[in-house]
This record gives C-alpha cells, structure tokens and sequence, in this order.
C-alpha cells in the first residue's frame, strides 16, 4: 500500500468580531462583516491543505472481489480542488467549567467494502448501533491505543449496540481479511464539536463566553491545538492549514 508522508505546518487565524480581539493568527487579519447570531458565540471556519496534493491511490480489495470489486475508494485523505480538508475533527473543550454531554445514538454501518461515516464524532456515554448492509460477512474491531474495545462479527442479519465509555479515538478494523476497510469514531465529553464538509468548512453553535481549548484531529494530518476566548455573542472564525511536501513511498 503506498502512504504518503506528510511535512506539515498549522496557521491559526481566529477573529472574534464583536470583542474585537484577533488571537494566534495571522498578522493582518480579514474581518468578515458577519453580524453576532445569538448571545452565544460561534466558532466556524475551515480546515486547508496548501501545496501538491496526491490522491491516495485505491486501496486494493484482497477478498470477497465478486462483490466489492478490484479496488475501493481511499477516504484516508479528501481534499477538494480548493483545499478544504474533509472529516477533519473539531473539538472546543471548556477551560472554566464542566460541561454536560447528552448520549445519543450513533450508527456505523457496512456499505460496499467500506465503513460508513469514516469518521464520526460522538459523545460519552452514547449508543454505537453496528450494522452491516451488504450480504457478505463483515467485522467490527474496535481499538482504542492497542486495546481492543470490542471485536464482533455481522452477518447482514445481525446488529449490534455498544456503549461508547472510553473517550479517545476509536479506530475500526474489519479482522475477515478485508484489509482496506478502516473508520474512526472520537467520542469526546463536550457538546461542542464538528466534522468538516467536503469543502474543508464547519460551524459549532450556542458557545458559551468562556476560554476554550481548540483540537484538530485528522487521521494522516495529525492533532494540532490553540486556545481562545469567546465573548458573549461573538463569531469566532478559524483557519487551520496544513502545508505538506509529500512523499510517495511503495
């Protein structure tokens, strides 16, 4: 399988428009127009990747070829033609207080030889509901570091609940020889969160005044971390952008 090694920088440029205050940014900053949207504040922006893209190549299906074909889609790395980086992870963690998180249900399902969502955010204590829809047999190995969460196998008849307990990263595995498939879930214990569109774009709403740690998460770009201050109805805007000299290597 051919990886990419990536050389990255991170540029933070984060205005917050009401309070007037520009942090950990650029040098001359562009301030939208944007009016205030509620007494709460809002963080939104965009995740970029600046220099040579490649693609990563397809990933090569080594088993149940009749159905899922010669090769799948790599989602490891999506880029569109103007940079945005998708299913980037935006995580907004509370410095002066603690915050409730509502569990919920969250579903990852088997479509075509590929997990889907790829990557998906969800709170403590949330319901993972595991499906599979194609008529093969598939697996959910989940790891969290290198301990295994939970290993279970799904014939298309079968689904399966787990509770998500442990915050991190949970890294999914098929373990019946579908070497491709690969999805991560981040269970996080704060409400304010978000994935990034395809365009690279997101926006976390209702955020209390308050300082904040920021954390980007992508599976090949890596984690990078700031910190804000959110006054009373104010809009926040952060750009993060990777800059990237990449290798291809066999």
């Amino acid at each position: 399988m051919k990886q990419i090694k990536v050389r990255r920088l991170l540029i933070l440029v984060l205005i917050t428009f009401k309070a007037g205050i520009a942090t950990a940014g650029s040098p001359d900053p562009q301030v939208s127009p944007a009016p205030p949207v509620s007494s709460n504040g809002q963080l939104r922006g965009a995740v970029l990747l600046s220099g040579k893209y490649q693609r990563p190549a397809p990933l090569k299906v080594v088993k149940s070829r009749s159905f899922c074909g010669l090769t799948v889609p790599n989602e490891t790395l999506l880029v569109d033609p103007k940079g945005g980086v998708r299913n980037a992870v935006v995580i907004l963690r509370p410095l002066d207080r603690i915050v409730n998180v509502r569990s919920a249900t969250v579903s990852l399902d088997n479509k075509r030889c590929a997990f889907t969502p790829h990557v998906q955010i969800a709170g403590i204590g949330s319901e993972l509901l595991l499906k599979n829809s194609d008529p093969i047999l598939h697996t959910v190995h989940a790891r969290l570091g290198k301990e295994t969460l939970f290993n279970v196998g799904l014939p298309r008849w079968r689904q399966v609940s787990k509770v998500l307990d442990r915050l991190g990263v949970i890294r999914i595995d098929c373990d019946v020889l579908h070497t491709w498939m690969s999805a991560a879930i981040v269970v996080v214990s704060t409400p304010y969160v978000a994935v990034t569109a395809e365009n690279g774009s997101f926006t976390i709403e209702g955020i209390p005044a308050g300082s904040y740690d920021i954390e980007i998460w992508h599976e090949i770009l890596g984690i990078k971390k700031a910190r804000v201050s959110v006054a009373a109805g104010a809009a926040i805007f952060l750009q993060t952008i990777y800059r990237q000299t990449p290798e291809v290597k066999s």
